[in-house]
Order: C-alpha cells, then structure tokens, then sequence
C-alpha cells in the first residue's frame, strides 16, 4: 500500500477492537489486538471458483507460521490491496476455524475504499462484518442454526426489537442504512440478541449464546 493508504487503513483497524466490544456491549472482545504490516509482496491467490480470487491462509502460510504458533489466534483479518481488474470473491471473503490458518477464524479483505473512511460514520463495520463471519461460522459448528442466530446477510429485511426511539427507528437495517450510510445498528443487535424475529420475539448473538463457546 501506499503511505497515505497504508495509515488511514491502520487507522481504521485500530478501531475495530472497540467497535466489537461497544457494538456487542461487552459480549465480545478483541484481546489481546496485534497489528503487524507484512513488507514482503503477496505471491499467490487462491482460485474460489469461476476465475475469481482472494487471499487464502495458504497463501499467506509462510507469514503467519513467522507470526505465531497455532493456536495462538482466535481470529485472523487480512487486508490487501488489489487492482482494479481483478476479479474477486468479494470485498472480504472469509472462513471460520480452519487447519490452514493454524485453528483461527480467517478473513481477507481489499483496502480500495480507504480514501472514503474519513467521510463514513463507522468505517470499522466492514471489518467488524467479516470477522462476524468467522463468528457465525464457530456458533453454526456448535449446532445454532438460523433459528438462534441469522445468517449475517439478512440485514435486508429485519428490524430490531429495541424500540422505534433507537436505530434503525422501527425501520429495516437497509432502510436506516439508506438514510445514514451505517449499518451499525445490524451488527449492535446481531451481537446483543436483539433482532427481531419475523415470527415474533429477538434473537442472535444474546450473551447466552456467547457463553456457549466456553462451555
């Protein structure tokens, strides 16, 4: 990356260990943090189908043997930048625990939209949203299925159960997102069970399900 590319996207980072644990309301924390800029040059890509790509942990193998032992991560971000002309899995792909990222969850992600996270509310959500993939991934392997916890995506059409006060005002995510550019009240109450459900009640990430990882 570039100077200017490389601080505002550490910058950001360095923001996302508060978000998780605001956002979750101490459900969730990122501790300890470790932040490492890679020098050498990204090798290779892996192939995830129809010729697109993204950075998989056994592309980057050599990196994180040279940065822990396994296990010694729970989770694992990656962000690279990629050109314009190459066709990817998606601005951040990722995997929840897995063998080749020595046990970790694994996410990689693009840095293209660094010179806008001056202008967004919550520029860490991106972030936040991959690494909630690895989460969902782990609470899916402890057997809850999309009855505890929602499928990540479906911001689209659920509302929260907090009243019409609070984000996103008795609205949908997609509605307030519309309005305000975030989608920080989607990943507030994914991570604190408040959700609504379409067949009544909440559900997601409640502390209880949290807790389930412990056991």
């Amino acid at each position: 990356m570039a100077p200017a590319e490389l601080a505002a996207t550490v910058d950001v980072l360095l923001g996302v260990p508060a978000a998780v644990e605001t956002w979750s309301e101490g459900n969730a924390r990122l501790h300890p943090f470790v932040l490492r800029v890679v020098e050498e040059p990204l090798r290779r890509l892996s192939d995830v189908g129809d010729h697109r790509y993204w950075v998989a942990p056994q592309d980057c193998r050599q990196i994180l043997q040279r940065l822990g032992a396994p296990g010694r991560y729970a989770s694992i971000l990656v962000v690279w930048p990629a050109g314009n002309d190459l066709p990817l899995c998606g601005w951040g792909c990722s995997v929840g625990p897995e063998p080749e990222a020595h046990g970790a969850g694994f996410s990689s992600m693009i840095s293209d939209g660094w010179i806008r996270y001056p202008r967004l509310p919550d520029p860490e959500e991106g972030f936040v949203h991959e690494w909630l993939h690895q989460v969902e991934a782990t609470f899916r392997s402890l057997g809850c299925d999309e009855a505890v916890v929602p499928p990540l995506h479906d911001a689209e059409t659920l509302t929260s159960c907090r009243p019409p006060s609070e984000p996103p005002y008795g609205g949908t995510y997609r509605s307030y997102h519309d309005r305000v550019e975030t989608w920080q009240p989607w990943y507030h109450d994914y991570m604190t069970g408040q959700v609504r459900r379409p067949s009544g009640g909440c559900f997601g990430l409640t502390r209880e399900v949290w807790l389930r990882r412990r056991s």
